[in-house]
C-alpha cells in the first residue's frame, strides 16, 4: 500500500465529511427558525426561542451556513487535487493533507468546546437532555476528530519515510552550474 489516502479516507474527507456540512449550511440557511429552536430544549431559555424568527438570527444562521459552506467547497475541491494530482508524490501530498487536516482537527476541537461550554451543566453533562443539533455538532463533529487524528497518525495507510522525502525532493531540484572559477571560502582566503 503506497497511497496516504487510500479509498477509506480519500472518500470521506472528499465526499463524506463535505456533505454532512452542506447539509448543516441548508439547515441553518433554509430553516433558520428550526435550527434556532433545535439548538437548546425548548425549555431552556424559552425566550429565545424567537431568535430564528428575527432578521439578526436569520442573518446569523445564514451567515452560519455559508461557512459551513465555505468548508465543504474545500474538501469538495482540494481532496481530488491531493488524491489526482499528486498520487505519484507520496511525500508532498503527505505533506499538503496534513496541512489541511490539522486546523481542520484544532477547529473541530474548538467547535466542541463552544457547543458545550455555553450550556447550562445539567445539559451539558446530560446527552440524553441533548436536542438533535446538540448531538449533530458533538458526536458527529468527535467522528471527524477519529478520523483526523487516525490519518495523522498513519493507521490504516501508507505513511512516506523522511528519507523517501529528500530522495525525491533531491533528484527533482536541478543541478545550478556557476561560471567561472569557484569562490573561494573564508579558510581558503586565509591561507
Amino acid at each position: 500500500m503506497s497511497d496516504t489516502l487510500p479509498p477509506h479516507y480519500f472518500y470521506f474527507f472528499w465526499l463524506v465529511e463535505p456533505g454532512l456540512s452542506v447539509a448543516g449550511a441548508l439547515y441553518a440557511i433554509i430553516w433558520p427558525e428550526e435550527y434556532a429552536l433545535d439548538l437548546l430544549p425548548s425549555t431552556t431559555e424559552r425566550i429565545t426561542n424567537i431568535v430564528g424568527r428575527t432578521v439578526r438570527g436569520q442573518m446569523v444562521f445564514g451567515q452560519l451556513g455559508s461557512l459551513f459552506g465555505i468548508l465543504a467547497m474545500i474538501s469538495f475541491s482540494l481532496f481530488p487535487l491531493f488524491k489526482w494530482t499528486l498520487g505519484t508524490q507520496p511525500a508532498l501530498q503527505e505533506k499538503l493533507v496534513r496541512g489541511l487536516l490539522v486546523p481542520l482537527l484544532i477547529g473541530d476541537y474548538v467547535h466542541i468546546i463552544l457547543t458545550l461550554v455555553p450550556l447550562p451543566s445539567e445539559i451539558r453533562w446530560s446527552p440524553l437532555e441533548w436536542t438533535g443539533l446538540i448531538h449533530g455538532n458533538v458526536d458527529v463533529t468527535t467522528v471527524l476528530i477519529l478520523f483526523r487524528t487516525a490519518w495523522l497518525f498513519g493507521i490504516a495507510r501508507y505513511v512516506p519515510s523522511d528519507g523517501e522525502a529528500e530522495d525525491k525532493q533531491a533528484a527533482a531540484t536541478p543541478v545550478k552550474r556557476g561560471r567561472g572559477r569557484p569562490r573561494k571560502t573564508t579558510t581558503e582566503k586565509d591561507e
